[in-house]
């Protein structure tokens, strides 16, 4: 009963819903995150549907926003979200820093750095597309098998 009143309040479809109007149907919306090839890729796309002429013209704007101190504001003047989408589009081609002020190879390897330190901290090693193993489990299983190996070699020379 308590599931069925929550849903009626809070519908699924408003819960992973986009944020606000976009002006651009293929926008990339990844609630769960997505990978940065995939941004860069969709993001590279947004160029051709503006045109040259006019993203040249808002990247000037931008620029003497970013110059300025006021890029935030510039930022918040569009309601149909372009101005996030321009600052998007060059963040991801590399040519300006985030609000931040780190550009994409920057977050980039923030980001790796923080992964590896996170997988340290919670002892698991990666073997790759998202699976890891416990770092205790492997190195016991390496010391067993030297172990083993050794006990072998040893009984042989015998």
């Amino acid at each position: 009963m308590l599931l069925f009143a929550f849903s009626i309040l809070f519908p699924i479809t408003e819960i992973f819903a986009p944020p606000g109007p976009n002006e651009w149907s293929r926008a990339p919306y990844c609630p769960a995150g997505c990978s940065l090839d995939f941004m860069k890729q969709r993001w590279s796309e947004y160029y051709n549907y503006k045109g040259s002429e006019w993203m040249e013209l808002k990247k000037q704007e931008m620029l003497l926003s970013i110059n300025n101190g006021t890029i935030e504001d510039w930022l918040n003047t569009d309601p149909s979200r372009a101005h996030y989408n321009v600052f998007n589009y060059y963040f991801y081609a590399g040519e300006i820093p985030n609000l931040e002020g780190k550009f994409i190879d920057q977050v980039k390897q923030d980001m790796f750095f923080s992964d590896m330190k996170q997988n340290l901290n919670n002892n698991q090693f990666p073997l790759g597309n998202h699976t890891y193993i416990n770092f205790s489990l492997m190195l016991a299983g390496v010391t067993s098998i030297a172990v083993v190996i050794t006990f072998i070699l040893w009984k042989k020379r015998k």
